[in-house]
């Protein structure tokens, strides 16, 4: 099992969590995704957040050589929670795909999965499916609200768009990455079908841009989310 944050995650009088739960949260993500070593502790005004940062990062790497590393694929500085404006990141996943485990008429067509981490996908997902919640710690809330909802599954559908991000961000965390994204669901049927940027039934274009569904499935209060790229195929990276 996942190593949990041990730090409360409510502050005291609306501020929001404390610097040691945001700390630790962060050097989780940074470590879980990153096997060459422990990341580097940034600097910061709060020692409380270093030393968090430190301790949620050995969890982190801990729960990578023991569970398998998880793929930080849109691209997102952990260290600040700010998207980065440079698309997929790294370029290769540290780890194989696995397979996506999802049946019906169109299983056959996302076949493998990648286990990913991070908030860039999961702010999109929750402001959908839960508007106005709390978006410190995207995964905690979206794993209450589906407790809540008896729902098992969330899908997105994503793909990277032939041209370069927008100059200007609109507050879009995959927008403003150059992705365009559709409406969260629990229905993977209802995902596939979904309309796309270049009209309906994506899957029938050949257009060399990645097409593929994030998936969210209730991880506790970690960033955990899978991306199911259309046939199986990532798109094409640059190291």
């Amino acid at each position: 099992m996942p190593q949990l944050n041990p730090f409360p995650h409510e502050g005291d009088g609306g501020l929001g969590p404390p610097a040691s739960a945001k700390g630790w949260h962060q050097g989780y993500i940074a470590a879980v995704s990153s096997p060459s070593g422990l990341p580097r502790t940034p600097s910061a005004r709060s020692t409380e957040f270093m030393d968090a940062f430190e301790l949620g990062a050995a969890a982190g790497r801990a729960d990578g050589l023991a569970e398998g590393w998880r793929w930080r694929y849109f691209g997102e500085d952990v260290r600040t929670g700010r998207e980065t404006g440079q698309g997929p990141q790294p370029a290769r996943s540290p780890v194989e795909p696995v397979d996506s485990g999802e049946d019906g008429p169109a299983g056959p067509t996302y076949p493998l999965a990648w286990h990913c981490v991070g908030t860039a996908a999961l702010r999109v997902v929750l402001e959908q499916f839960a508007p106005g919640s709390d978006r410190e710690f995207p995964g905690l809330r979206l794993d209450r609200v589906c407790a809540d909802k008896g729902v098992g599954r969330l899908y997105l559908p994503v793909r990277l768009l032939p041209r370069d991000p927008p100059a200007e961000p609109a507050g879009d965390p995959l927008g403003d990455q150059g992705f365009w994204h559709g409406t969260t669901t629990d229905s993977f049927a209802d995902a596939v079908a979904a309309e796309g940027p270049d009209g309906p039934h994506p899957l029938v274009t050949r257009a060399p841009t990645f097409l593929g569904l994030v998936r969210y499935r209730p991880a506790g209060e970690h960033d955990f989310w899978d991306v199911l790229p259309a046939d199986g195929r990532m798109p094409p990276t640059s190291d």
